[in-house]
C-alpha cells in the first residue's frame, strides 16, 4: 500500500480570476435584490448572507437593474 493522499483533483479548490461580486451591508438587503425576477437571473450563486457571485457578462445589467429599482450601488474593481 502506498501513502497517498486521499483527496482527489475534484475536491480541490479552484481559483476564479475576475468573478464579479455582489456584496451589500445586510442580509436583507441581498434579499429583496434576489426577489427581483430580472436581477435574481443576473445572480449564480449566494456564497453568504451578504454576498453572490454574478453571472459572467452580466454584471452590467444587473448594475443598471439595481440603479433602476433605486439602489445607489458602488463599484469596485481591483
Amino acid at each position: 500500500m502506498r501513502d497517498e493522499p486521499i483527496v482527489s483533483s475534484s475536491t480541490l479548490p479552484i481559483l476564479h480570476e475576475n468573478l464579479p461580486l455582489l456584496e451589500v451591508a445586510d442580509g436583507v438587503l441581498l434579499d429583496m435584490i434576489a426577489a427581483d425576477p430580472q436581477a435574481r437571473k443576473l445572480i449564480l450563486v449566494r456564497l453568504s448572507e451578504r454576498a453572490a457571485i454574478v453571472a459572467p457578462g452580466g454584471f452590467d445589467a444587473l448594475l443598471a437593474r439595481l440603479r433602476k429599482l433605486g439602489h445607489t450601488p458602488k463599484v469596485v474593481e481591483e
